[in-house]
């Protein structure tokens, strides 16, 4: 009899727990869009063996939400930040206003109370209220704008047309990030589309401010030994990646490379003394960057060898020390 009475006294005690923890349970777990009706919200449960574990599964699944209109979110939020910090010091306004220091920050999310089940598992609610994630996202997206218009007025015909490329290239980037940022406001509400209109000719203007420039900074090069050939097409490497625009002739600059290999010959070797001397001048005849440097003795048992091994030394010298002077010109 005993027995029996603790027998359903455990049983009571387990149907309590278990009621307990039944009635313990929010009602976004498990009636979720009666709280959070799809048309006023973007909701996701996410569920782990620790809190922030379950935080972020319910993240993933606000970011999935986009997925299917942005590509990867978390690219598109590393893209934002750095072209947003490229803009930042051209006008400080957007950068107060469009910081973003998280995911969760960058969606426009918030995370309900934590809940734990009487298993110990953690479940996590993350939201986006549409209208007020909408004010947020409207907000950013006209700053930013704002900055590109500035950026593209400045430095769409400026005395400096290589600094005005990297600049211009920062806008597009911040442009490009921006316009798929307005994607995602679309998506939580599609009668904001209309506000968004001029982003796409934002971006036109800077591509041409961008080819416009370059054209500026066309530049020819002019060599003396047809040997140094290798010389030539490391140097129009060089100036390519700092933004100038490559021409047979007629550039706007010109780069001359005069090359000099003092040839000698003993008895056992060849050797090979190079100079080299590149000016980068403008039409006027402004000289802009000179480059000389005087070679140490290159030997080796034939005189072609020696010249190949003084040639491939000057090619990485270029890369370093030519490098450097190019990018400090004094425009």
């Amino acid at each position: 009899m005993i027995k029996n009475i603790t027998f359903f006294c455990v049983l009571t005690l387990i149907s309590a727990v278990s009621a307990a923890f039944a009635q313990d349970a929010p009602l976004w777990l498990t009636r979720r869009g009666a709280v959070y009706p799809p048309d006023q919200y973007v909701a996701g449960v996410g569920e782990g063996s620790t809190a922030d574990e379950a935080r972020t599964r319910a993240l993933a699944q606000i970011a999935q939400f986009f997925q299917t209109k942005v590509g990867d979110t978390r690219t598109l939020l590393y893209t934002y930040n750095d072209a947003l910090g490229a803009a930042a010091a051209e006008h400080t306004q957007t950068s107060q206003n469009t910081v973003i220091s998280s995911e969760a920050d960058f969606f426009g999310v918030e995370f309900a109370d934590m809940y734990r089940d009487k298993t110990g598992v953690y479940h996590a609610l993350a939201y986006i209220d549409r209208e007020e994630a909408g004010k947020k996202y409207d907000a950013r997206i006209q700053a930013n704008a704002l900055a590109m218009r500035e950026l593209l007025q400045r430095y769409a015909n400026t005395p400096n047309p290589r600094s005005a490329i990297q600049k211009l290239i920062g806008a597009r980037q911040l442009a490009a990030a921006t316009a798929e940022y307005a994607d995602m406001a679309v998506l939580l509400n599609s009668a904001v589309s209309s506000r968004y209109t001029a982003l796409p000719a934002i971006v036109t203007g800077i591509d041409s401010a961008i080819e416009a420039n370059k054209k500026r900074l066309t530049v020819s090069i002019s060599l003396n030994d047809e040997s140094a050939r290798g010389i030539a097409l490391k140097t129009a490497e060089i100036l390519r990646r700092d933004g100038f625009l490559l021409a047979d002739t007629g550039g706007v600059y010109t780069v001359f490379i005069n090359f000099q290999a003092n040839e000698q010959e003993t008895r056992n070797y060849r050797t090979v003394e190079p100079v080299l001397d590149i000016v980068l001048e403008a039409q006027d005849g402004a000289p802009l960057l000179s480059y000389q440097k005087k070679y140490p003795l290159f030997r080796h048992v034939t005189q072609g060898e020696a010249l190949q091994r003084a040639l491939r030394n000057i090619e990485q010298d270029l890369a370093g020390e030519f490098t450097r002077d190019l990018k400090g010109i004094a425009w």
